[in-house]
């Protein structure tokens, strides 16, 4: 009985140890599979990141580059449109012994831009063309019988003249009248007003303009801060 014991438990270890080898294979061969699998999975990771990266960074740089050249292609656009216009600005006042009012382009606020040029108190015309064109005039009138003979009423007169070839002589081209007061005893009874004219006009090459302003009352015209002023820009 030993003897058999003794070759059956022989027997049954001889057929226990390939089990335990096949079982070792199988575990290393599963082992090795999924490692194999994960650096797989990694790898596919890491080269679609560097794809997303590279693609989201070329565009990027595709994006930044058209808006430098809008903002360049704009800034060149309203540099050379602003540069185009042409454009006059003066201001004025009163000087003895002259009829009219004294117009200034480098005092104040006044600025000349592009071809319109001031020549003897005159703005005149480069080119034909629609152009804006404006006066303002200020007055600081005392009403007393010195300055109104026979009217109980003060006007004021304030005009834009245009001179052109093709008529030969000057013509209004708009104007205004305005009643500025009643007929006072008291001189220092001082009134202030306003007269505004503005509109636009088909002028052509060669025209002048020229401001009319009653001659008795340029004696009062406000010359300060800009309150008298004549001017003309190109649309």
């Amino acid at each position: 009985m030993e003897k058999d014991r003794v070759v059956l438990d022989v027997e049954e270890k001889e057929h226990l140890v390939p089990q335990e080898k096949a079982s070792w294979s199988r575990v290393s061969f599963s082992q090795w599979g999924v490692w194999r699998i994960c650096a797989f999975i990694l790898t596919t990771i890491l080269f679609a990141a560097i794809i997303v990266y590279f693609t989201l960074n070329k565009s990027q740089s595709k994006q930044e580059d058209g808006s430098v050249l809008r903002l360049t292609s704009r800034s060149h656009f309203s540099k050379a449109k602003f540069t185009s216009k042409a454009a006059i600005h003066l201001t004025g006042g009163y000087k003895p012994n002259d009829d009219t009012i004294d117009w200034k382009e480098n005092q104040d606020q006044a600025f000349t831009s592009g071809k319109l040029k001031l020549v003897n108190r005159e703005i005149v015309i480069p080119e034909d063309g629609i152009y804006f064109v404006y006066s303002q005039i200020s007055f600081h009138i005392s009403c007393t019988p010195a300055l109104t003979e026979d009217q109980d009423t003060l006007h004021l007169n304030h005009a834009v003249h245009r001179f052109s070839d093709s008529y030969g002589g000057y013509r209004t081209l708009f104007s205004a009248i305005r009643s500025v007061c009643v007929q006072s005893l008291d001189t220092e009874n001082l009134w202030y007003n306003t007269i505004y004219l503005g509109a636009a006009f088909y002028l052509r090459e060669g025209d002048r303009l020229r401001t009319y302003t009653t001659t008795a009352l340029l004696p009062s015209v406000e010359s300060n801060n800009g309150k008298t002023f004549f001017g003309a820009f190109a649309l």
